[in-house]
């Protein structure tokens, strides 16, 4: 994974003198990660999503696992609907056995399910530098049957332009799963982010001169950096051989770099690598009340990205 990590970088930094070799023209559209996904559109909206988490160790020594994660969500009018599905690989199953009390043929978990569907509320800009979103959102995730672990609450943003086309954004996002325990909460995710504009990004090319034939208004390319602490609810199957009908918790920080690249009006594609870390697994029982934690190490990982707008 670290190969394909360095791999990725390494295609990421060639991007630009490669296409500037080409030819290729710079048009411009708003970054993912500052922007709201509910944008009021007459136009529907379809987007793919797939992200891999490498291989990690338990910090106990028992066990390993890595994550591949892919979602389908749709956009129209003010809503946003969208469904994630996470599956899990179980590396040296006997310590893992050991390591949560089950018996070694069975996996804790294999898949997990999340569905969400967001409405707009807010999508605004203020004094010229501002902008600032908000939308409700009921979700409910689970690991085998519905309702799951369903929650309600709200996500947002607040971005500014701090210099030439430079926005920095701060997003949160909340969501209260039904009171069962004050341990348990539901959702909670906090992210900063830093986007550069597709025109500000051809000048900066063109300053040390890449793109200098780039015709102005034709701007393709948009980068991002971000960094993000999140913690989720899932609702394990009654026959989960660790806690049947309990929840379990997924605790994990990730830092990343994406480029957007946006070949016609109505496509845009998106890569990057990613940083995992600060990563644990807490299990409650059908309570709500805490049991455990397993803590895994940090890991490399990757995210990619398609939006088509009809």
């Amino acid at each position: 994974m670290i190969r394909l990590f360095a791999f990725v970088l390494a295609l990421l930094c060639c991007v630009p003198p490669v296409l500037a070799d080409t030819g290729f023209q710079l048009g411009a559209e708003p970054d993912f990660l500052l922007a709201s996904p509910t944008n009021v559109s007459s136009d529907l909206q379809l987007q793919a999503d797939f992200g891999y988490i490498s291989d990690a160790d338990f910090t106990n020594g028992l066990g390993s696992v890595s994550v591949s994660r892919s979602s389908l969500s749709a956009d129209y009018a003010i809503f946003h609907l969208s469904y994630e599905l996470s599956h899990f690989f179980w590396g040296s199953k006997a310590d893992v056995a050991r390591n949560f009390n089950t018996d070694r043929s069975v996996a804790p978990w294999h898949n997990l399910h999340d569905i969400t569907l967001q409405a707009r509320l807010l999508n605004n800009k203020f004094a010229d530098k501002w902008r600032y979103w908000l939308n409700g959102a009921v979700n409910s995730s689970f690991e085998e049957s519905l309702p799951g672990a369903v929650g309600v609450g709200f996500d947002g943003g607040v971005a500014y332009d701090f210099w030439n086309g430079w926005m920095l954004g701060i997003t949160a996002r909340t969501l209260a799963v039904s009171a069962l325990s004050q341990d348990l909460f539901g959702e909670v995710e906090f992210g900063l982010a830093v986007a550069v504009s597709q025109k500000t990004l051809r000048e900066a090319m063109k300053s040390i001169g890449l793109f200098e034939n780039a015709k102005e208004g034709s701007d393709k390319i948009g980068l991002n950096f971000a960094i993000s602490r999140a913690e989720k609810t899932y609702r394990l199957a009654a026959d989960n051989p660790v806690y049947g009908n309990g929840y379990l918790g997924l605790v994990r920080s990730k830092v990343g770099v994406y480029v957007d690249y946006l070949p016609s009006d109505n496509l845009t594609l998106s890569i990057g690598p990613e940083y995992h870390y600060g990563r644990e697994y807490r299990l409650y029982n059908k309570a709500g009340s805490y049991k455990s934690s397993y803590k895994l190490d940090n890991a490399l990982g990757g995210y990619a990205r398609i939006l088509w707008k009809f």
